[in-house]
Order: structure tokens, then C-alpha cells, then sequence
């Protein structure tokens, strides 16, 4: 939200702008911090995670890697970073996996993406947030989505999470935003908004 803790007095939080906040939980995310010892020892390149290209390799010959322990390419925000969820790994894994046993895949669509919920309040984040927003809130509801070049780049939603994979999608896939009704998707994301070939693709065939 362009703004971050500078210290905390009882049950507010100072912010480094100036602002003060009251708050009755805090939830601090530290975040990971790969071991990359064992790889480095071998000789493989790594940064603040083991480097890995689309293919789940890494810079040594016949030598992959996958998940938390990993730095990858993050196509929302155009950097090499840890994407440490559950859905990278599983993909990066599925790639190492089989690329190792001699087949041809790639995974190219790694974004940031986190989800979590507090006495009913569901909270869920993906992507990056440098480009165009559109914030609608109101009613205990937030949603904030971010667009530049034509492309969905990262949302925050809060309270109101139906459908959010609607967002992801559009952020992995890199959907170009004037292939869809975006007016109709920043309000209520549905596969309505997509045109009719592409419905019948996400359905699986189904028209």
C-alpha cells in the first residue's frame, strides 16, 4: 500500500510516512531464505535461491531444482526473485520431474500469490503492483487491480475473494486486456467476459 512499519508503540503502528495506525493483531510474514550451501558447493549459480531457468534447470548440467529453495523468473513483475508458494513448486517440480526423465516441458509462469484468513476475513495477493489501479472498497470489501501494458499485473483482494482465480489466470496467461470485457471483469471476474472460444477452452471444450 506504499507505506511500511517503522516501529511499533503498544497497539499502534507508526509508519515511516508519518501516519498512525491502531490495530488489535499484528501478522508479521518474514518471508523465507533459501539454503543454497549444497548447490553453491557444487558449483551451481545462485543468487538469494538457487537460479533455475523455465526448464527447472539449473546451471550445472543434468542438475535441477524445485520449490521454496529456488529463485525464478517472476513474470508480473519482470525479475529474478524466491517465489515461495506451494503452486511454483508443484509446477517447478512437475518440470524438473520431467525434463530428468528424458521429456521436453517448460513452467514460465511463475508470479508471487498469497492467500490467508483471519476471523472470516479472507485476504488474497498475486503479482506486482506497478502499473494503473483501479481501487474499489466499501462495505468490508477491498479490491485493488493493477494493470500496465496492456496486462493484468497483480491484485489485492480483501473480504470478497470469489473468483480470484479469474485474476490469476489472466496474470499467468498474459492476457491481453482489450481481448476481454475488463469493465465487466474488474467488477464480477467470470468467464463471461472472455469471448466464446476461449469460454469453451477454459470449460474444457464445453460450449
Amino acid at each position: 500500500l506504499k507505506d511500511s512499519v517503522a516501529k511499533f508503540e503498544g497497539s499502534t503502528a507508526k509508519l515511516k510516512s508519518g501516519k498512525t495506525v491502531g490495530f488489535d493483531i499484528v501478522v508479521v510474514a518474514v518471508g523465507v531464505r533459501p539454503n543454497t550451501q549444497l548447490a553453491e558447493s557444487i558449483g551451481c549459480k545462485a543468487g538469494r535461491g538457487i537460479t533455475i531457468d523455465t526448464h527447472s534447470a539449473t546451471s550445472l548440467k543434468d542438475v535441477y531444482a524445485a520449490g521454496d529453495c529456488c529463485e525464478c523468473y517472476d513474470i508480473s513483475g519482470g525479475v529474478t526473485r524466491v517465489l515461495a508458494i506451494l503452486p511454483n513448486a508443484y509446477m517447478q517440480g512437475e518440470t524438473a520431474g520431467i525434463n530428468m526423465a528424458g521429456g521436453e516441458k517448460t513452467f514460465d509462469k511463475a508470479i508471487p500469490m498469497n492467500a490467508i484468513g483471519f476471523f472470516g476475513l479472507h485476504i488474497i495477493t498475486a503479482g506486482s503492483y506497478d502499473g494503473a489501479a483501479y481501487v474499489k472498497e466499501g462495505g468490508g470489501v477491498y479490491k485493488k487491480l493493477v494493470a500496465k501494458d496492456n496486462l493484468l499485473k497483480g491484485y489485492i483482494l480483501i473480504g470478497d475473494v470469489l473468483r480470484a482465480g479469474i485474476y490469476t489466470s489472466l496474470i499467468r496467461e498474459k492476457t491481453p486486456l482489450d481481448t476481454i470485457d475488463f469493465e465487466l471483469i474488474k467488477e464480477h471476474p467470470q468467464l463471461m467476459a472472455f469471448k466464446k472460444d476461449v469460454r469453451a477452452e477454459k470449460l474444457g471444450g464445453v460450449k
